[in-house]
């Protein structure tokens, strides 16, 4: 019974050929930089240059990519012919001319072979794959050939081994991206505040584990579970919250806030009303990992694995990754309560802002308004009666016209005050929350304006100033924000600074820097403004020049 393996070239070769039973080899572009810095094809050519062969291979019995690594010099063997091998040797091999014929001999002689080496690969006491060396050269290998390929040989199973802790690194990595990059990204958080089942969906879809569930400990001592994701989660018809104290691995992970692993291969009294109220019946293995989202707010992410041949195993790298997307749920959740916190604070400020202006408008129109309008009145009974002097009598009927017209401005302005400064006002509120979440300083100071703005300008510029801090928050890494609002010239002038790490000036122009900067910039142009961004990578901050004209 011969084992068939496909060979991956260390080294492109011509238009690649077909043998009976074996599949088309296909070019690959990066196939010599993958193998040449491979573990595998760096032991290959080592053992290929202390020797006289002209080519070498390292076969697994378990994979269709052996390692195939030719000399630099011409040589009349093809690589692309490394293929269907027979089955491992028990012991080293050398086969020249005169060698008995045999499944290796055959394999040889069909390939222009005349000297070949073949050594198999152990691994407790088990053959796992071969390594050999071949030349059109007879009897050019010999014994001290196999006590290299000997040494080789332990030094790729040391090297298998490593490849495969790199590889399930990388799955480890590739998965807690996607968790943290994608489904709980902190940019999307600040946009919109997701909700639990938000975040338990999109934590499922990036989990490797068949489901997941969110659940909160409330005052009472109480475990609810608010949200569900990933692949067919457990459903309990009515029931969805439980006493803290009947959970013993929850109540144990929150206490110990550490992450609490538990297998159900067999039954366990302790943990069995925990498997009936958070696990599926066919679940495997479950790890509960708690997050501290608040003072007040507990909860536990629950992973559930059903799937006994596919899933990962829990191993201390695997636990501390899923105990850091705990805790990156727990910072999403604090991040949207305290938006939302700022939401309502906001609210309530503009309603007691919007009672206030109210009454300073009725107090100057009732107070200062009458009593100008009873002088006017007198004015003119006065003008009317002939008691004063013509040239007096008008003169006070101007001041006192000016007056009342003064008086009706100040409580027409104060009425509707929001309509000139609240776009401003609410960027300031916004940049206060969004700093404050990243523990970044904000130092605003705004000139004296009296000046009339067009509602249109300040609203887009209060759109530009928002964008300019979530680029700062997401990307800067500042200390300091500093926002100057001027308005010289019949414009309106902003300028943000701030002392984050940059970035190259070919990157702050804003038709290169994404959406951000190029809609920001379109914006302004729609109110006849400007952006300029100056930056640089020496960690001098960037500047943001905002300008537009009042009207």
């Amino acid at each position: 019974m011969s084992w068939r393996r496909d060979a991956k070239l260390a080294r492109p070769t011509g238009r690649p050929t077909t043998e009976r039973g074996t599949r088309r080899l296909q070019p690959l572009e990066n196939s010599w930089a993958e193998q040449a810095f491979a573990p595998a094809g760096i032991l290959v050519s080592a053992v290929v240059e202390a020797s006289a062969a002209d080519l070498g291979w390292l076969a697994w019995l378990d994979r269709h990519d052996p390692v195939v690594v030719r000399r630099e010099a011409f040589s009349p063997l093809e690589p692309s012919l490394i293929a269907e091998f027979p089955d491992p040797p028990e012991e080293p091999i050398i086969i020249d001319p005169g060698t008995l014929l045999g499944p290796w001999t055959l394999w040889c002689r069909a390939r222009g072979i005349q000297s070949c080496v073949v050594m198999p690969v152990i691994a407790r006491a088990r053959v796992i794959g071969t390594i050999g060396l071949a030349t059109s050269t007879a009897r050019a290998l010999g014994h001290e050939d196999v006590r290299q390929l000997a040494l080789v040989s332990s030094l790729a199973v040391h090297a298998r081994t490593y490849e495969a802790r790199l590889a399930g690194q990388r799955r480890l990595f590739a998965e807690v991206s996607r968790s943290l990059e994608n489904a709980l990204a902190l940019d999307r958080a600040i946009r919109q505040p997701p909700t639990y089942q938000e975040i338990a969906r999109a934590v499922g879809d990036s989990l490797d584990g068949s489901y997941c569930l969110i659940a909160i400990c409330d005052s009472q001592g109480a475990l609810t579970i608010r949200a569900r994701g990933g692949h067919r989660p457990p459903r309990r018809r009515g029931v969805a919250s439980w006493p803290l104290s009947r959970l013993r691995g929850c109540a144990r992970a929150l206490r110990e806030r550490h992450a609490v692993v538990l297998t159900f291969g067999q039954h366990d009294p302790a943990i069995a009303a925990e498997r009936r109220a958070l696990f599926s019946s066919t679940t495997q293995v479950g790890a509960i990992f708690p997050f501290f989202a608040g003072p007040r707010t507990q909860g536990v992410l629950i992973v559930g694995e059903e799937r006994r041949s596919r899933r990962q195993p829990l191993s201390p790298e695997r636990i501390a990754i899923l105990e850091l997307v705990a805790s990156r749920i727990a910072h999403v959740l604090r991040i949207s309560r305290r938006l939302e916190y700022e939401r309502l604070a906001e609210r309530r400020r503009q309603r007691q802002l919007t009672i206030e202006r109210q009454r300073l408008a009725r107090e100057v129109h009732d107070g200062v308004g009458q009593a100008l309008s009873t002088l006017l009145v007198q004015v003119r009974v006065a003008m009317a009666e002939g008691t004063a002097g013509l040239d007096d009598l008008q003169l006070l009927e101007r001041a006192a016209c000016r007056a009342v017209d003064g008086a009706r401005a100040v409580a027409y302005g104060i009425r509707h005050l929001e309509r000139g400064i609240g776009a401003l006002e609410e960027a300031r509120s916004f940049a206060e929350t969004m700093l404050r979440s990243v523990h970044c300083r904000l130092s605003w100071t705004e000139e004296r304006n009296d000046l009339k703005i067009a509602s249109r300008v300040l609203r887009e510029i209060a759109h530009v100033i928002k964008e300019s801090i979530t680029n700062v928050v997401r990307h800067a890494k500042a200390t300091s924000v500093r926002v100057r609002v001027e308005y010289p010239d019949g414009q309106i002038r902003v300028t943000i600074h701030d002392d984050g790490i940059g970035f190259s000036l070919q990157e702050a122009r804003p038709t290169s820097d994404g959406q951000g900067l190029l809609g920001s910039s379109e914006r302004l142009a729609r109110v006849g403004g400007t952006l300029d961004v100056r930056s640089a990578l020496n960690g001098g901050g960037t500047l943001v020049l905002i300008e537009a004209r009042r009207h």
